[in-house]
């Protein structure tokens, strides 16, 4: 298969996109990015892999998967070398829970997270579309009150449930912490790298704000205090000493290894 014929269409700031890269990167595979922007991203998406509309979307040859587990598992089945999980049994099955717990905490992160940035009237735009080409930065920084309506209400960035996203990444932590025995150094299964432990790092990582991630702290966009506060207390913790390690070793490795598209 060509380089080319492999494009993952994102947005640079979601950490469901962190996780395909991630994924992609792991794996040792080329590809193109495509930035969408919000809004039409919708139209692209539905057409490219018929299904709800959000990104990632993977377009790998004449197979195009838009959701972060199916092409973690798309990947492991057509891409089986480095293998992201253990052989099938115990492990395995284990491996393929957490994924979906901490794939669900990524829910709860997105809402907490976006909460506080819309309510402190941090710059948006530059989050959002500082990646962005010129004329996209520009033209999505016009887009901003549009799009904090719109993000308000699909995900639903309301005070209580602002709070009950919280509580339930909290709650993720703790999970995290119980399975690594307080160790910050383990994987959650087995002695090597799975799906498991790039979906709880990528998933996390805009409430620790690791340095090579999208969320590491940038001097020319200020954070709201909330999340400065949280993340300071978060990197103390196991679970936050788990994710700064998994992207000081693990995702460096990957993204080093990434071939050229």
């Amino acid at each position: 298969m060509a380089p080319t014929e492999r494009t993952l269409y994102q947005f640079p700031i979601s950490h469901y996109c962190e996780k395909a890269r991630w994924l992609l990167d792991a794996k040792g595979l080329p590809y193109t990015l495509k930035n969408l922007m919000p809004g039409s991203h919708r139209g692209v998406a539905k057409k490219l892999a018929k299904g709800g509309g959000s990104v990632p979307v993977l377009v790998d040859g004449s197979v195009a998967l838009g959701d972060s587990t199916e092409i973690a598992l798309h990947l492991e089945r057509t891409y089986p070398t480095p293998p992201l999980l253990p052989p099938p049994g115990p492990e395995r099955d284990r491996a393929l829970e957490l994924e979906e717990l901490f794939d669900d905490a990524g829910i709860h992160v997105r809402r907490w997270a976006y909460g506080h940035i819309i309510g402190s009237g941090a710059n948006l735009g530059a989050l959002m579309f500082g990646e962005y080409p010129a004329p996209q930065r520009w033209l999505g920084r016009l887009l901003v009150p549009l799009v904090k309506r719109v993000l308000t209400r699909q995900y639903r960035i309301y005070p209580d449930k602002v709070e009950e996203s919280r509580v339930k990444v909290l709650a993720a932590l703790d999970r995290l912490e119980r399975e690594i025995q307080g160790d910050p150094s383990r994987y959650l299964v087995g002695s090597t790298l799975t799906i498991a432990d790039i979906t709880a790092a990528s998933l996390l990582a805009p409430i620790i704000q690791p340095e090579g991630s999208p969320y590491a702290a940038r001097a020319d966009v200020p954070m709201p205090k909330a999340l400065v506060q949280m993340s300071e207390e978060l990197r103390a913790r196991p679970a936050g000493q788990w994710v700064l390690r998994r992207y000081q070793h693990d995702r460096r490795q990957a993204a080093a290894q990434r071939p050229a598209a």
